[in-house]
This record gives structure tokens, sequence and C-alpha cells, in this order.
């Protein structure tokens, strides 16, 4: 996914091909070992992305194989820019029902510039890419909210997965979580659920995921001009 992702960004413009050797890629995902393990596992990214029709590859002698876009879904067909795709087909007057294969979100630069891409794992990215796309249409500070049931059944993740993803976007500061009352009547048995804020200007400051244990240490304060420790206060 990192990988794919990564390509679209760099391989915006037709032809919409890329030529960089894997330690490249490996470096732009912060992989340990980029010139070994590192290219490897890119290597194997791509094999995966080209034997699911996301890519194509073609090899050049004495240089880094060239990889081209298919389309996003995996069908083999060429890769279009889905913006151009969408509104062509608006201005055309087609139903925006028969356009949802051609709906797009765009992933602000700072997302790669800033780190982020390679910071975050594959479900704290995962959960990012969700949250932005149920974000379209409403407004930067908007609450999101999708119920397990939605959650599996248009993204395809499991609990897990968003569990630890949100999570992990919480401690870097990208999402902000509350707990909403999901009853409105005062007679209904009271029941909550988490609802999520998404700060995109987030993703200017450098990328950075404290760990649970780093959250929880209690930090020092100076108290008059001594330095003490409060119990309880811990880093936000």
């Amino acid at each position: 996914m990192k990988t794919y992702l990564s390509m679209l960004w760099l391989a915006a413009a037709p032809p919409h091909d890329v030529a960089y050797p894997a330690r490249a890629w490996a470096t732009l995902l912060d992989l340990p070992d980029p010139s070994g393990k590192g290219a490897r596992r890119v290597n194997d990214a791509i094999s995966w992305l080209e034997e699911n029709n996301f890519v194509t590859v073609a090899a050049q002698a004495g240089l880094p194989n060239r990889v081209t876009l298919l389309n996003e879904l995996g069908t083999g067909k060429r890769y279009r820019v889905p913006g151009e795709v969408f509104n062509k087909a608006r201005t055309k007057g087609a139903d925006l029902a028969s356009l949802a294969g051609d709906r797009y979100v765009q992933v602000p630069p700072t997302f790669w510039t800033s780190g982020w891409m390679a910071t975050l794992s594959a479900a704290g990215t995962a959960m990012f890419l969700v949250l932005l796309a149920e974000q379209v249409g409403k407004r930067d500070d908007q609450e999101l909210w999708f119920s397990p049931e939605v959650a599996n059944l248009r993204y395809s993740l499991s609990h897990d997965t968003r569990s630890a993803g949100l999570q992990e976007l919480r401690r870097a500061g990208l999402v902000t979580a509350k707990r909403r009352p999901v009853a409105s009547d005062v007679f209904d048995v009271q029941r909550f659920r988490n609802v999520y804020i998404l700060h995109m200007d987030a993703l200017t400051t450098t990328a950075a995921v404290p760990d649970k244990d780093e959250l929880a240490r209690p930090r020092k304060v100076a108290l008059r001009g001594k330095s003490k420790k409060l119990k309880g206060l811990s880093a936000p």
C-alpha cells in the first residue's frame, strides 16, 4: 500500500511511470537496511502489485525496472487521473452514482515531505485514508463516525486494524477522539460511540508517533524554582 501510494504521488503526470531503484523507495519509506532487506521488501511489494494488476513492470538493461501505473481498482486498465475523469464525466451530465468508481481524495504532499508516510504503520496509514475519505464534503472540524459494519463493508478492515490505526493517529496528534451519547431520549439506555476529528494541519509538523509508555510517563515541571514531579500529570 505504501509503495503504491508513493508511486501515485510521484507518477501523477503522464505517462504515469517511474524508474527508481528499489533502495530509493526503501529510503523514502524509511525501511531498515534500504540497500538490502529494505530493497527486497520493495521488490516484493512491486511484484505483488504487478500480480494483482495495479502496475506493469518492464525490465531495462542496466537500469531500474520501469513501473507503470494501472487503474487503482486492480482492473488492469490503464491509469487515468481520477480528478480529470470525474470532472469530465460530470460536465457531460453523467449521473453521480455512476461516477462512484472515479471519486477520489487528495493526500497532501506534506504526508510525504513531513515524514508521515515513513513514520505511520500500515494500520495508521489505512485509517488516515479512511478518515480522509469520510471527511469529503464535510467541514474540517466536523466529527466523523462510522459503524463497525459500515467500516467492514466499505473498507474491509478488521477491528484490530481499525483500533490500532486510530490509536496510533491519536498518539501522533493527527486525530482527536471524543465519546458522544447515541440515545437522545432520557428514557433510552445510555450508549456511547467514539467520534473522530481529523487534523490535517498537523501534517505540516515533523512526523512523530510517541509510544504508549512515553505518553504515560509523568512530566517534570518547575515549581517555585524547584524541579518536582506532579503525580498523575502526563504528556498530552
